[in-house]
């Protein structure tokens, strides 16, 4: 007994040292009061009863509801969110942990007086969806949706308008999940008006079959989906810009929206010279329109109606025409030994665009969709070209020469398609049929001409090639599937599947030869009719399993496939292929794991057939410029693609931070790749099937808020591979040898943001300004090792190349409505050949002055806010434009003509009426004292607006 004394008297000690130290939960739940919902990302702040000093804090959850765990005491507990009264409430932990629910009020004060200092997360995850929030990227009241867009980390926009984000490439834009111009996402990027928009969705949308069947079918498309900001929900909003600088660079926008409940009709037009550059006359950061110089114009109406419950339909119509000019030199060097190219270039390309696109969605019941896509395009062409090219060629069997090739074509094409789902439930557990139908037709022709002359250095002889020719294009294509669902237990399901496609593709060339006396002869070497015929089915078994944490589908699938191809040569009878059988088994792969709503994995992998264009296929020359020649092969067989697509997304709601990593590989069997042989002294490039092409990347993003919240950083990790198989010419009169290049390559990008509402004005004299600054730099490095060269060739053999640099931005908004932003960009490389190696600094700058035009009539005043913006581009003159491309056949450098520096002064006038009497100095930050959110928001609603747009 006595020995146990000491042991109790312990055990009494430490359990009372234990009391003392308890750490106890704060709990509760908190709800709107008028519509009962729980809000999400609510602020919570436990602070200390006698100084009010801070203690410890968090967020709700999707269902409101909070714990913080302090040490037991007494206790303030103040809860707050955007657009709500906030509310304090006495904690004694000694006699209650909880607050129990909590019903917030919303705040009366119109949204232009809520003045509310912390910062709303910049990234959230929720599912399969990265949401940003557009208020972490502040932009002009002029800017427009591509101006935001190339803010966004992992966001770039190219020359050519298109929009990747974190490597994938976003293929439509939706606007509050409707359609906006949904083939061209360009059109969204250059018009819509960026103060307009709350969140930025990136998404991978599913097809339409696959969302009414809950199973995959491999056509999912990455999308943008874009949330209009609560009030602007329902009336009129109407932009109209313009602008005019030296060098007659001129700009000018129009975007009118009309919205009411669910109906919604938007008209804009565009017209600019300055390659699409900030049409929007929003400032900042250049973006897109690299190559050459581009005149545009556009104009487009898209409308998205809901009759009735059961019925509704949106679509659009758009005209885009464009004017390329093109100057570049490029230098070529070729895996086969010795042999080297410059090319100097002057293009022009004219093209016309107009095109239809509808969707029409009709329920008659609870039981049964109809879903109707028909889509209808116009377009027509005009290229020319000049050309001087100059080969040297080490190999004493080939010979030097210079070359000028002139070229010229018109063309047009029409495109007709459309698809219908009908969609029928067969039992509530899950039970349905679903069959798709679609067709389509394109009818196309091309008038060109060539013109080449060429003089060889070693005999001193000439050569003339001078052809016109007529290419007529006829495809048509229709398919069928079908796909019965049947559920198997609790959540589980079977899925069995049919479809069957149907593609004819006939290509008509005429080709005639031109002498001296302008006569033309018709050339048979360059004439005939190709005609394919292609034959795929698939019919697949799939059981997919539904759970709470996780789903998964499993399949299997057998691809049958039949092409026939005929040729029609002047004077001969027709050449009808004997048609080719295959037959590929496609695996397919699906699983998706969910921690909770914020933090998920997914894993898919599918297969898909490949079948060769019309020209690939085409028996002989399609292209021919004397020296070079591209000719078709109708021995082409169908090529197959294995797909592996991993994805892992996390959101901390308490630390405000996201990671993101995706992992993309493509493996190929049959492969169509291009192969060029040099023939005498003509280079011909045509298409064989080969095994073993594949390409893999993988990608990590990772974004935090520091300590002191007006910091973030943004970290991007990249890593890819390719391996790229050819031919190359042979040696000496050997076989031909194969060649695979492997590239690695690997990147990092970093970047700091500043972003606070109390700058250096604010803390001097009281004023307010809001300021942001990004700095950052970006590092890539790329080896490239061909197999089948010797050390002869080790310029070629062993590539290593590194693209570094760095950037920083800022904007400032100054007091009396002024907007002072900037960008300075550093570029360089190494590894590059001598002539282009890239070391400059491109520095951008503009000042905007926000005022308001008023309008008086005999009732009332019409205010209609406006800015005023100066802005120059390239202020430094360095801006170049180097692009390097390599495979296993060549390496070739090219610098092209681009917009050189600039300025321009332009205005924009903005006018919007809103449902419940609100204008627009009730949502313009120009307006007097900028609207900031309340507590970390930004991942729940934010209400305090008026009504509903879009």
């Amino acid at each position: 007994m006595k020995k146990s004394i000491p042991l109790i008297l312990f055990f009494c000690i430490f359990s009372s040292l234990g009391i003392f130290s308890q750490t106890v939960n704060i709990t509760g739940t908190i709800f709107d009061e008028g519509t009962k919902e729980a809000i999400e990302m609510a602020s919570v702040r436990v602070l200390n009863v006698k100084d009010s000093s801070y203690v410890a804090g968090g967020v709700t959850n999707e269902k409101g509801r909070f714990s913080v765990a302090v040490k037991s005491g007494q206790y303030i507990t103040h809860i707050s969110f955007i657009g709500y009264l906030e509310q304090y409430y006495k904690v004694n932990t000694s006699q209650k942990t909880s607050v129990g629910d909590v019903f917030l009020k919303e705040d009366g004060i119109l949204l232009k007086e809520a003045i509310v200092e912390a910062k709303a997360p910049e990234i959230i995850v929720k599912g399969d969806t990265v949401e940003y929030n557009a208020d972490s990227y502040k932009v002009q009241e002029s800017a427009v949706l591509g101006d935001l867009i190339k803010k966004i980390p992992g966001a770039e926009i190219d020359a050519d308008g298109k929009i990747t984000v974190n490597g994938k490439d976003i293929s439509k834009i939706l606007v509050d999940g409707k359609d906006f111009f949904s083939t061209d996402p360009k059109t969204a990027s250059e018009n819509l008006p960026a103060r307009m928009i709350e969140k930025l969705q990136v998404l991978d949308q599913k097809s339409d079959m696959a969302l009414l069947t809950g199973f995959d079918d491999g056509e999912e498309q990455t999308v943008i989906n874009l949330i209009v900001k609560p009030g602007m929900k329902e009336g009129v909003m109407a932009n109209l810009s313009g602008g005019y600088g030296n060098k007659d660079r001129y700009e000018s926008n129009g975007f009118v929206n009309i919205a009411k409940n669910d109906n919604r009709l938007s008209a804009l037009g565009n017209f600019n010279n300055t390659n699409n550059v900030n049409s929007g006359m929003g400032g900042g950061r250049r973006w897109g329109g690299d190559r050459g110089l581009t005149e545009t114009t556009m104009g487009g109406v898209n409308i998205a109606m809901e009759p009735s419950k059961k019925f509704k339909y949106d679509g659009d119509i758009q005209y885009r025409g464009t004017d390329n000019n093109v100057e570049s030199t490029t230098s070529t060097e070729y895996t086969s030994k010795g042999i080297g190219e410059e090319e100097t270039s002057t293009q022009n390309n004219n093209n016309k665009n107009l095109s239809g696109r509808f969707k029409f969605e009709w329920n008659p019941n609870e039981k049964t969709s109809i879903i109707f896509r028909p889509n209808v395009s116009y377009s027509k062409s005009s290229k020319f070209s000049l050309k001087e090219t100059d080969r040297v060629n080490q190999s004493d069997s080939q010979e030097d020469f210079s070359a000028e090739s002139e070229s010229a074509s018109n063309g047009h094409s029409l495109n007709l398609n459309g698809n219908l789902l009908i969609n029928r439930k067969l039992s509530e557990k899950g039970r349905s049929v679903t069959l798709e139908l679609s067709g389509g037709i394109t009818d196309g022709s091309t008038d060109g001409s060539t013109y080449t002359a060429t003089d060889y250095y070693n005999s001193g002889l000439s050569e003339l090639l001078n052809q016109v020719y007529n290419q007529k294009n006829d495809n048509n294509n229709w398919r069928a599937r079908v796909s019965y669902l049947e559920p198997v237990g609790t959540g589980n399901f079977l899925e069995l599947a049919y479809n069957i496609k149907n593609t004819h593709s006939e290509t008509d060339k005429k080709t005639y030869d031109i002498d001296a006396s302008k006569n033309q002869t018709l050339s048979e070497n360059y004439t005939r009719t190709t005609k394919n015929d292609f034959l795929n089915q698939n019919v697949s078994l799939s059981f997919q399993s539904r759970r709470q944490k996780y789903n998964y589908t499993i399949g299997v699938g057998l691809e049958p496939s039949r092409s026939q191809t005929s040729v029609e040569k002047p004077n001969e009878e027709q050449n009808r292929y004997a048609a080719r059988n295959f037959l590929n088994f496609a695996p397919r792969l699906e699983f998706n794991y969910l921690w909770d709503k914020r933090h998920n994995l997914r894993l898919r992998y599918n297969g898909e057939t490949i079948q060769p264009t019309t020209d690939q296929l085409f028996d002989g020359s399609f292209s021919n410029e004397g020296n070079n020649e591209v000719v078709g092969n109708p021995n082409l067989e169908p090529g197959f693609q294995h797909r592996l697509n991993i994805r892992y997304q996390k959101y901390t709601a308490e630390k405000a931070s996201s990671i993101m990593g995706f992992a993309n590989f493509t493996y190929a069997t049959n492969d169509i790749t291009s192969i060029s042989s040099f023939e005498g002294n003509k280079r011909i490039t045509t298409y064989e099937n080969i095994d073993g092409n594949m390409t893999g990347r993988l990608m990590m993003m990772y974004n935090t808020p520091l300590r002191n919240k007006s910091f973030s950083i943004n970290a991007r990790t990249s890593g890819n591979y390719n391996r790229d198989n050819t031919f190359i010419t042979a040696q000496n009169g050997g076989d031909p040898t194969k060649n695979t290049a492997n590239t690695y390559s690997i990147g990092e990008g970093l970047r700091l943001k500043f972003n606070t509402d109390k700058f250096l004005i604010n803390k001097m004299w009281g004023i307010e300004d809001a300021f942001t600054f990004n700095i950052g730099t970006n590092f890539t490095y790329e080896n490239t090792r061909n197999s089948a060269l010797s050390a002869q060739n080790n310029n070629i053999k062993n590539q290593e190349i590194y693209n570094y640099g760095g950037g920083a931005d800022l904007q400032w908004f100054l007091p009396l409505r002024f907007v002072l932003e900037s960008d300075v960009n550093y570029s360089s490389n190494s590894g590059y050949e001598g002539g282009y190696k890239e070391n400059s600094w491109v520095w951008n700058a503009s000042l905007a002055k926000e005022f308001n035009i008023k309008i008086k009539s005999k009732e009332n005043v019409t205010t209609l806010p406006a800015t005023l913006n100066f802005k120059i581009y390239d202020i430094l003159q360095q801006r170049s434009n180097i692009s390097r491309s390599s495979n296993a056949e060549r390496i070739s450098y090219s610098t092209y003509n681009t917009i050189s520096s600039y300025f321009m002064v332009g205005l924009t006038i903005r006018f919007q009426s809103f449902k419940g009497g609100a204008k627009q100095s009730d949502f313009d930050e120009g307006g007097g004292e900028r609207f900031r959110g309340r507590g970390p928001g930004g991942g729940g609603r934010r209400s305090g607006g008026p009504g509903g747009m879009f």
